[in-house]
C-alpha cells in the first residue's frame, strides 16, 4: 500500500479540521543540536534520488522523525501532519508527479513521520523525487552500513555476511555471525543468490514489481532510470547492490544483495563497497562494471 493510500482515509477529515500549523500548515520549532559526544541521530534531506544534498545534520533522538525535522527547518505538512508537502523549497506536485519520501536506516517507513520514532544512531533520509511509474521503493542502500548495525528499533542484530562484506561490517561495529539470519549481506551471481536466499528468489527477475530500485532481469543489470520510473538496463553494468527488505516490517530483517552476472563481477563490486562504503551513501541502488567500479546510481545520470 502506498503512502498516499495509507493516509487518504484520514486526510480529508484531518485537513478539514486542523488549524494552520497543527496538521496541514507550516511548522518550525527550534531545537538545540546534540552536544559533541552526546547520543544523536542523523537527519538528511536530498533531492532527485540523493543527487543534491539539501540538509545533513545531527539531531536529538527520542522523538518522532517529523518532530526532529521541524526542529531544523520550516515544514508544511499534509494528511493529518504525518507527511511533508513542502520544505527546503520543494513541494508535492502532480504535474510532473513528485513528492517527499523518507527512509529510516534504509527502510521505507511503514508509517507516517509523526508516528516513526527516531533513536540514537538512526539515519533518517528524506528525498524529494519524481514518482511516475514507481512511487514506492521498499529499501535503499544509502544508509549503509545500516540497517546491519542497529537493525530495527536499535535491536543490534547478529548479521550473516559473506566476505568481504563481513569484515567491513565488523570494522563498522556490527555483530557478525554464521547461519541463517533475518539480517544478511550476500555476494554472488543472480542464480546463486536465488538458490540460497528466499528474499532474492522472491523478486523473480522483476525488481520493479517487487518495488525495488534495481536488480537483475533477463540477464541484465537494471536500475530505476534518471528521473525515476521502472528499472531499465544499464549499459556496461555487470553487478548491482540492492537492499531487499525481508518483510513488511523493518523488524523482519533485510538482505543487502551484491548480485552479479558472473561471480567475479559480484566479488569486485563487494570489494569496492567494503573498501569505499561511500559508494552507496545516499543512493537507492548502485550498478557496477566488471572491475567493480560504480557505473550509475538508481534515478541518477551518474554514480
Amino acid at each position: 500500500m502506498t503512502r498516499r493510500a495509507l493516509a487518504l482515509a484520514a486526510a480529508t477529515l484531518a485537513c478539514a479540521t486542523a488549524l494552520v500549523g497543527a496538521g496541514c500548515g507550516e511548522r518550525k520549532s527550534e531545537a538545540a543540536a546534540p552536544a559533541d559526544g552526546a547520543p544523536a541521530a542523523r537527519l538528511v534531506a536530498t533531492a532527485d534520488h540523493g543527487a543534491e544534498v539539501l540538509l545533513d545534520q545531527r539531531v536529538v533522538p527520542g522523538r518522532s522523525v517529523m518532530d526532529a525535522l521541524q526542529g531544523v527547518t520550516p515544514v508544511e505538512t499534509s494528511y493529518g501532519g504525518g507527511f511533508v508537502s513542502s520544505m527546503l523549497g520543494r513541494g508535492s506536485s502532480s504535474s510532473p508527479p513528485a513528492d517527499w519520501f523518507f527512509y529510516v536506516n534504509g527502510f521505507e517507513s511503514p508509517v507516517g513521520a509523526r508516528a516513526a520514532d527516531l533513536q540514537a544512531g538512526d539515519v533518517a533520509w528524506w528525498d524529494h523525487r519524481p514518482w511516475q511509474g514507481m512511487q514506492s521503493v521498499r529499501g535503499v542502500v544509502g544508509a549503509w552500513p545500516e540497517p546491519f548495525l542497529r537493525g530495527a528499533g536499535g535491536s543490534r542484530p547478529t548479521v550473516a555476511a559473506d566476505a568481504p562484506l563481513a569484515g567491513a561490517l565488523r570494522a563498522a561495529g556490527a555483530r557478525v555471525g554464521g547461519g541463517e539470519r533475518p539480517f544478511r549481506a550476500r555476494v554472488g551471481t543472480d542464480a546463486a543468490l536465488s538458490a540460497r536466499d528466499g528474499a532474492w528468489r522472491a523478486i523473480g527477475g522483476d525488481p520493479g514489481g517487487s518495488r525495488l530500485a534495481g536488480g537483475i532481469r533477463d540477464g541484465q543489470v537494471v536500475l530505476m532510470p534518471p528521473g525515476g520510473g521502472s528499472p531499465a538496463p544499464v549499459p556496461g553494468a555487470r553487478a548491482v547492490a540492492v537492499l531487499v527488505p525481508a518483510g513488511p516490517a523493518p523488524s523482519d530483517g533485510a538482505l543487502l544483495a551484491v548480485a552479479g552476472l558472473d561471480a567475479a563481477s559480484a566479488g569486485a563490486a563487494a570489494r569496492t563497497i567494503a573498501e569505499r562504503p561511500d559508494v552507496l551513501s545516499l543512493r537507492y541502488a548502485v550498478a557496477f562494471d566488471a572491475a567493480g567500479q560504480p557505473v550509475r546510481a538508481a534515478g541518477r545520470t551518474g554514480p
